[in-house]
């Protein structure tokens, strides 16, 4: 379609001789012939470009433009000023309104053509332009979105300002890493449709993720109910170690919601298990052109995940290498060494409770109290292999139990930090039954040649009873 020109003047001789000579390349053409009948005009048909006379009655061609200006509809709108007024400071006036060029009268008919079509093919490519731009601000967004998902919107933001940022290949940096994962979860995945699953996985993720991004961490990772972050890459930071201890204390806080959630949903509360460590890495970008992912590689991030593996839920441990990292306070609850597998030495570990300033979060205190079973509990149990549960069956008994953790006296001695499937046969008037998953955590302080074992995951039927027995061995409030 032809472009449409707007040509405004109060003289019909005048108005005639331009519809002629531009009706004849093509152009379409409206009139007015004063200012106030050209608004109109414009307000109806928004022309391509406007020729506007100065020297009007009612509102001469000066106002005229101002008004279109001031218009966010119209402003964008070519005005060449059709004019005798050809003083430095009539012409210095009309291009401080707006307009984008002038041809003085008496005017020439080529000179004329010539400015409009310049003119016109330059409002066309600021029209693309601006249509490019619009598309690319879309796109920038979508990818800003897509990538915000694994890592926090500063470090998507930066990455995408930088062409750099998107590059093949790494550098070796010290970034600490921070590794999470679910208790209980498989086990209750089992009892689940596909569809729930994936829906309680969710309300998990969804909620850890906004926890990570507050705390600048990157997503390197999330393998079902596991999710590894790096702290310290893309974009450098001093205080990776502080901002990693404090997130993953803010993701343990966090189960709370995702645990009221989950039960509204019909579901069994989730724990949680995070391990922290602090050392050099290779980051960057590893695949292929088509497809890349940003990643922290080397032996210091199999390290994070080992000392996972010695958590138990609702606790968070930290290496020594991230402890001297941290300036600021922390709460340590508990310390111990540890074997981790395929490490060349031993590793010493922190539970951490709570940090300081600028960030004041701290876990609940746990009370460690067990109340003792009036009939000691006959169990049998194998202590699992990594992920394996080993064939050597083993007798025990349960003397003292909690909701989170019992005593276990057996003839085998416990190694600290064990996995142990326990299976607990059923009584009648006594208990249900069930399969209980737990990790040794120490030998009982007051009961010698017994182990104090956390559960990692216990039946529904056997964790009700365990809270009914729980229950009724508390005293009753006091009252008057």
């Amino acid at each position: 379609m032809s472009s449409r020109i707007l040509i405004v003047d109060d003289a019909p001789a005048n108005i005639q001789t331009l519809a002629g000579i531009l009706k004849e390349k093509g152009y379409q053409i409206s009139v007015a012939t004063n200012g106030r009948q050209a608004l109109e005009v414009v307000a109806r048909v928004a022309p391509d470009l406007i020729l506007l006379d100065v020297m009007m009655p009612e509102m001469d061609g000066f106002e005229t433009c101002r008004r279109l200006k001031a218009s966010e509809q119209w402003r964008q709108i070519p005005v060449i000023f059709l004019t005798a007024k050809t003083e430095v400071t009539d012409l210095v006036q009309g291009f401080e309104l707006g307009a984008v060029d002038y041809v003085a009268k008496p005017f020439n008919a080529h000179e004329l053509l010539a400015r409009v079509s310049t003119h016109l093919t330059m409002d066309d490519l600021r029209r693309s332009l601006a249509s490019k731009n619009e598309e690319l601000a879309r796109a920038h967004e979508l990818v800003r979105r897509a990538f915000g998902r694994y890592v926090s919107e500063e470090v998507a933001a930066s990455i995408l300002k930088s062409p750099e940022g998107l590059e093949m290949g790494g550098e070796e940096r010290e970034v600490t890493i921070l590794m999470s994962d679910l208790r209980g979860f498989t086990a209750m995945a089992a009892r689940l449709s596909p569809h729930e699953v994936i829906e309680f996985l969710n309300v998990y993720l969804e909620t850890m993720v906004d926890v990570i991004s507050r705390y600048e961490g990157t997503i390197d990772e999330i393998i079902g109910d596991a999710i590894l972050i790096i702290f310290g890459a893309p974009l450098a930071c001093a205080d990776h170690a502080a901002k990693a201890v404090a997130c993953g204390l803010a993701m343990q806080l966090a189960m709370t919601e995702v645990n009221q959630r989950l039960r509204a949903k019909g579901a069994s509360d989730l724990e949680m298990g995070i391990g922290i460590h602090t050392g050099r890495v290779i980051v960057g970008n590893i695949g292929s052109q088509r497809r890349t992912k940003y990643a922290a590689v080397g032996s210091n991030v199999n390290l994070a995940g080992r000392i996972e593996s010695f958590t138990t839920g609702g606790q968070l441990l930290i290496s020594e290498n991230t402890r001297e990292c941290i300036k600021i306070p922390l709460r340590l609850d508990r310390q111990f060494r540890v074997e981790p597998k395929g490490a060349k030495s031993s590793l010493q570990l922190y539970e951490v409770g709570g940090i300081g300033e600028p960030y004041n979060l701290a876990l609940p205190l746990k009370s460690g109290l067990l109340c003792p079973l009036p009939q000691p509990l006959a169990v049998s149990f194998t202590v699992l292999e990594e992920k394996f549960i080993g064939r050597t069956v083993h007798d025990g008994i349960l003397t003292g139990v909690s909701e989170t953790e019992a005593r276990l006296q057996a003839e085998l001695q416990l190694s600290p930090l064990s996995n142990l499937k326990i299976t607990l046969q059923p009584v009648a008037g006594a208990n249900p039954g069930g399969e209980i998953y737990a990790k040794v955590v120490g030998e009982s302080a007051d009961q010698p040649n017994q182990a104090v074992i956390r559960f990692t995951s216990v039946t529904p039927e056997l964790k009700a009873w365990l809270q009914q027995f729980i229950t009724a061995q508390k005293p009753p409030p006091a009252t008057g």
